[in-house]
């Protein structure tokens, strides 16, 4: 018996895989469920490190910047090319540039929203009419409990381009759903990284951190175990829905 877990025979393309964050934990873990993975980063030399640390698993590298709209369908195009298919699109690729509202410059708004909003809608239409047409596909936006709860002082544009993501995934999910493609959202609260403490003060981390009810904050390997589960046949019937993994931070009704 097929476990619903067991990604073998599908491809998956995960953007912003080749830092020490959730895309590789994500790429990583897919592969490692039997997906053929093509993990994407705007910096080369990056994708082909992390393509040699994943070599036990069947994972490939392609460079790709989400905002540029040309290179986005080049890839996809070509990952179709080499594998034939596309099952899963994980989007990953994020940005930061915290500060008050009156102090963003347009060029900073555009930066974070370009990245966070416009990148995942660029990658969501490249693969949307291949998925179609094949009846099946699974979409995986990591957006984060930033969305809702704006905790993070000053992160205005990055809030902003969160909260469209949701609503992104859901339109899409309403418009896929008869082709039998999901469209979902995993929704990050705190989860450490060598670049979080740039953007955020080290003050507000710590009180991030006495905020989270099971009392840590979440790894890269658990927002990565719940895109697996969202990216196989156990959630076969959840679309158009967002898992917050944050330990309790960000609990809804």
């Amino acid at each position: 018996m097929q476990l619903k877990n067991d990604l073998t025979g599908r491809v998956a393309l995960v953007t912003a895989a080749a830092g020490p964050g959730i895309g590789r934990a994500t790429a990583g873990l897919l592969a490692e469920h039997g997906a053929t993975v093509v993990l994407t980063d705007r910096a080369g030399d990056r994708v082909a490190e992390a393509v040699r640390d994943l070599a036990r698993t069947d994972v490939h590298g392609l460079t790709l910047d989400v905002t540029d709209e040309q290179r986005v369908a080049e890839v996809f195009e070509q990952v179709l090319r080499d594998h034939g298919r596309i099952d899963i699109l994980v989007n990953n690729a994020g940005t930061s540039l915290p500060a008050p509202i009156w102090e963003i410059s347009t060029a900073a708004w555009r930066k974070v929203v370009d990245v966070c909003l416009t990148g995942a809608f660029f990658t969501m239409r490249a693969v949307l009419p291949h998925m179609i047409a094949r009846g099946s596909g699974s979409i995986v936006n990591i957006a984060s409990t930033e969305a809702w709860t704006s905790r993070t002082p000053g992160n205005t544009a990055y809030h902003a381009a969160k909260a469209g993501l949701l609503a992104l995934t859901r339109s899409t999910a309403v418009q896929v759903g008869p082709h039998q493609v999901r469209v979902n959202c995993v929704a990050p609260g705190l989860t450490p990284n060598p670049l979080l403490s740039r953007v955020i003060p080290e003050q507000d981390l710590r009180e991030m951190r006495d905020e989270i009810p099971l009392g840590r904050p979440s790894t890269p390997e658990d927002i990565a175990d719940s895109v697996l589960f969202l990216a196989g046949d156990a959630s076969r019937s959840i679309t158009g829905e967002t898992i917050a993994v944050c330990g309790g931070s960000a609990m809804r009704p």
